[in-house]
């Protein structure tokens, strides 16, 4: 059984975290900018998939075991704040170069499964919050969380692909400007190096 009741609480929940700038966000709209609406698209087609692995931990119970080991989480923060400064780095170095096509970067999907599955946000939602609507559905959670985690990556990816697309055409208005795609870029790299600090920051508290 499937308790439904709980989804209007819990679309609203889902609104707020991918309303909320973080890491999946920045790399989608620095993709768009440096590599067009197709290279977003299969970055927030990998975003999505890796968001199947935090499913799979939630309903399977062991996001449980996971909030009770603070040095599981810390590991996942400095992981996503390790490979959101390698994005930094490589955005910074590339700054101002003739923007990439998306075939020429197969990759990109593998970048936006990683930055996803090391993103600290949402691994504490799907093991810490995604519980929280089971509903009357306490003692067999596994089909309820697996529900709510499919419709949590359905909204995403639409989300994901608006955002990511949204920058590939204001890529394309400003293809041929050297100066406007080197501050962009300067501008990505920025973000995804903050990002990396507020993680370390969050190991360090």
């Amino acid at each position: 059984m499937l308790d439904v009741s709980v989804l209007p609480a819990f679309l609203l929940a889902v609104l707020v975290i991918l309303a909320t700038p973080g890491p999946d966000m920045a790399f989608l709209v620095a993709t768009g900018i440096n590599q067009g609406r197709r290279a977003a698209v299969r970055g927030a087609f990998g975003v999505t998939s890796a968001m199947t692995i935090w499913v799979l931990v939630a309903a399977t119970g062991l996001g449980v075991a996971l909030t009770q080991v603070p040095a599981a989480l810390d590991a996942i923060r400095l992981a996503g704040a390790g490979y959101l400064l390698f994005l930094a780095i490589t955005t910074w170095r590339s700054a101002g170069a003739a923007p990439a096509e998306a075939h020429t970067v197969p990759d990109v999907f593998r970048r936006g499964f990683l930055v996803n599955l090391t993103n600290p946000k949402v691994a504490l939602f799907f093991v810490a919050f995604l519980p929280q609507f089971l509903g009357s559905v306490q003692e067999r959670p596994f089909a309820q969380i697996l529900m709510l985690g499919l419709l949590l990556q359905l909204i995403g990816l639409i989300v994901d692909i608006t955002i990511g697309s949204t920058a590939g055409l204001f890529r394309d208005a400003v293809l041929e400007r050297r100066r406007v795609r080197l501050a962009l870029d300067a501008i990505a790299g920025t973000v995804y190096g903050g990002l990396a600090a507020l993680l370390l920051l969050g190991v360090a508290r």
